[in-house]
């Protein structure tokens, strides 16, 4: 075998084809299970970062098409994250994983906070809430959760991957200390999930401090938040429940880019590093 710990490291990739088929994956889970032949083996393949690709592009079609509503996003968003992350890999080669355990903690913290989201989102995915206003104020609970606690994390990560070499691996301390908009600031660019980031923090504030509304007799919400100093208001407007449904949609779909792409990054680690398990 490749390794005196293989049968540990296949365990692990059967695992993580199981996670994927349980989410709907069944594609990629194949191709995932696929991996543990290397491992069975005595050497890595030279194709084996191109299988690693293929296995993201298989992943990102059924992630595209795991719903009607909001593909165009997910396509955005999983590319922008796919490209980053294995261009990382590119600069960073065998070291990369090395590099990557910098950010553990901030998985993990991502994790956390889904964990919170996922139980509320498999409820309303039942559809046996029936009562409109308390389905408007679970997803104004999770928008909460996922603005405040899990987008700063996932815009941390993102830089990380963005910059990270050879000769410069962020220290957690500095990245822990960077918001939001220090991040687009030197990134230069605002990513996708982060695109219109001002008005979904007004929206935070709005639900925060209880200024959510939802109209059930016109299926209608509105968000007005108040600078806490200037008094200035920002209002959202009337808007259909179903555009606010999918803006939360939308957040939920990015979450699941990073955390999917990160399992998959694992791949990367129990073929070619010597410890994967650190």
């Amino acid at each position: 075998m490749l390794y005196t710990d293989s049968k540990k490291r296949i365990f692990e990739i059967i695992k993580q084809a199981n996670l994927f088929h349980k989410n709907g994956y069944p594609k990629t889970a194949k191709e995932i299970y696929a991996f543990t032949k290397i491992l069975e083996g005595n050497k890595i393949p030279s194709d084996f970062l191109k299988r690693l690709e293929l296995t993201f592009d298989i992943f990102h079609h059924e992630f595209v098409n795991s719903l009607l509503v909001g593909q165009k996003y997910r396509k955005d968003v999983f590319q922008e994250v796919a490209n980053t992350t294995l261009s990382a890999i590119g600069r960073m080669g065998t070291a990369y994983s090395q590099g990557l355990l910098k950010i553990y903690p901030l998985f993990r913290r991502l994790n956390e906070g889904k964990r919170i989201t996922g139980q509320i989102g498999d409820e309303l995915a039942r559809n046996i809430i029936k009562d409109k206003n308390t389905v408007f104020h679970l997803y104004c609970y999770t928008y909460l959760v996922m603005v405040e606690g899990i987008f700063s994390e996932l815009a941390r990560i993102l830089y990380f991957l963005t910059v990270i070499s050879p000769n410069c691996v962020p220290v957690l301390k500095d990245l822990e200390s960077m918001t939001v908009f220090d991040i687009r600031k030197k990134i230069g660019t605002t990513p996708v999930f982060l695109k219109k980031w001002d008005d979904k923090k007004h929206i935070r504030n709005a639900i925060g401090h209880a200024r959510a509304y939802f109209d059930k007799v016109n299926d209608e919400v509105q968000f007005i938040d108040v600078h806490p100093k200037t008094r200035i208001i920002w209002d959202s407007g009337k808007k259909p429940l179903g555009e606010f449904i999918q803006m939360a949609l939308e957040l939920e779909d990015s979450i699941q880019a990073f955390l999917h792409i990160f399992i998959l990054l694992k791949i990367f680690d129990f073929i070619v590093s010597k410890n994967p398990f650190q």
